[in-house]
């Protein structure tokens, strides 16, 4: 079997260490991923208990990192600003979604786009509802879509030119969904040109053309950097983490398509719980509706926050 015969079987598997490894190169918390990331894994677990996406419950299941039932502390790193607004007071009610203009919900989509990467209209349903949780605008909801179906397509190997067409098709379909249009098919349409070329030139050229939406740039970058194929992923997310314009958010993606397209593989700097990244990339892949036997993520991130207090945080 060949090496890309090979990828096309792993189906995106590798995304969510991806996710985590790019992250880790642009989080404000040292030796960990941060606040993305954490997002991303409570989506996973949405997805794996129930098959799908209820908006609401997913929005609860946010809250319970930072709300425990049993009254312990947050275990968020360096939450963005607009989820600390989401968030508000516990004594409120529930969250509601607001017209935020950031790229903060697009990682969540990951994961959407390793379990529904066979059902190109489920795809677009759920990334939709995954960040409609939080974010009202349209831009959000398809942007999201195109997050999700370049994760399916890089899982079964697409690359250069078919990738861009794909994340353009994806586009219209989520704007169809939605029944709203926006500026991002059009912006994909431009990227074409700059596939192959530097992170710090795509970035150039994306931010120069006066979109100023940081939802759609960002999906255009992360479509554009991922696409040229089978380069060294790590030469790639190192790039992507040194993008002045929104490269906290463009590295995790980045590496999340690279890493759906190249499979599990070690990468060159350390990742805290790399193996239950790699774990639950399995699952998502396979379909896998089983998360009895997994660590419980609030458990997780709280002993990964305690060797953050106390310095004892292991290269694993």
């Amino acid at each position: 079997m060949s090496r890309h015969a090979a990828t096309y079987e792993a189906g995106g598997e590798g995304a969510l260490l991806g996710a985590a490894a790019g992250e880790l190169l642009v989080s404000g918390t040292r030796g960990a991923y941060g606040f993305g990331v954490q997002q991303m894994i409570a989506t996973a677990y949405h997805l794996m208990r129930g098959h799908s996406v209820d908006a609401e419950a997913f929005a609860a299941s946010l809250l319970e990192f930072a709300y425990p039932h049993d009254g312990r502390s947050s275990v968020y790193r360096s939450p963005d600003p607009w989820f600390v607004a989401f968030l508000g007071e516990p004594g409120r009610g529930p969250a509601t979604p607001m017209p935020f203009r950031n790229a903060g919900s697009a990682i969540r989509a990951v994961p959407v786009g390793v379990w529904f990467r066979k059902a190109p209209d489920a795809l677009v349903a759920a990334a939709t509802k995954i960040a409609m949780a939080t974010h009202t605008r349209p831009e959000s909801a398809v942007t999201s879509c195109v997050i999700a179906g370049a994760v399916a397509a890089a899982g079964y190997g697409q690359t250069g030119r078919d990738f861009v067409i794909g994340a353009m098709e994806t586009a219209a379909q989520a704007e169809r969904y939605i029944d709203r249009a926006t500026a991002v098919p059009d912006l994909l349409r431009r990227i074409s040109d700059l596939v192959g070329g530097t992170a710090k030139d795509v970035s150039y050229e994306v931010t120069s053309w006066g979109v100023e939406d940081p939802e759609v740039e960002v999906a255009a970058l992360v479509v554009a950097l991922s696409a040229p194929g089978f380069e060294k992923a790590s030469v790639v997310v190192r790039e992507a983490a040194g993008v002045i314009v929104h490269a906290a958010q463009v590295a995790p993606l980045v590496g999340a398509v690279l890493g759906a397209r190249s499979g599990l593989h070690r990468w060159p700097w350390s990742i805290p719980n790399d193996l239950w990244f790699a774990e639950i990339g399995r699952r998502l892949a396979r379909e896998m509706a089983i998360v009895e036997d997994l660590p419980d993520p609030y458990a997780v991130e709280e002993v990964l926050n305690y060797e953050l207090a106390t310095d004892t945080l292991v290269e694993r």
